[in-house]
């Protein structure tokens, strides 16, 4: 997400015949605080759910990578899903595809908060029984929004809380 800023040619190469060309130039990259802060905010985001899909497959509330990328109310409903699937013998298989996209950052010069928005897709991100590995069908899948809120803690972006709709909001 940074700008790629072309620097101007300033050196030459003599031809043959005594004219000049210009010689390419690399290109120079920048990145404001703007730019970096929304792809650090995406990636936490996408990570967060990997690192949701992993723990899933224990299941392990435990896992140390969702505290790496969540925090606040999102890291309380994963952990407390993942207590109920252990509680209840599930796992998951798979993981969700993720595509957000920034909605807004605050504040806009220099960002410690950027929301997020994503049309998930669980259809393949699956659960099942863990003694038996059986499908449990029941459990709805497909595409659904998801709004999500990521802060920057400490030097951390960390998704702090994200909210799901019904299968087929998107």
């Amino acid at each position: 997400m940074g700008l790629v800023l072309a620097a101007a040619g300033c050196g030459s190469d003599e031809s043959p015949d005594g004219a000049t060309s210009p010689s390419p130039q690399p290109a120079v990259t920048s990145t404001s605080p703007r730019a970096t802060a929304e792809a650090k905010a995406i990636a936490a985001y996408n990570a967060m759910w990997q690192a949701m899909a992993k723990a899933g497959e224990v299941p392990d509330p435990d896992a140390p990578e969702l505290r790496q990328y969540a925090d606040g109310d999102a890291l309380r409903g994963i952990v407390g899903a993942l207590v109920t699937y252990r509680e209840t013998g599930v796992v998951t298989r798979g993981a969700p595809v993720t595509t957000p996209r920034v909605e807004s950052v605050s504040p806009s010069d220099n960002p410690t908060q950027v929301d997020v928005v994503d049309c998930g897709d669980s259809t393949n991100w699956t659960t099942h029984k863990k003694s038996t590995g059986e499908l449990i069908k029941e459990d709805p899948r497909g595409r659904r929004r998801i709004t999500a809120s990521v802060r920057l803690v400490g030097n951390t972006w960390k998704v702090n809380k994200f909210d799901a709709g019904a299968i087929g909001s998107c």
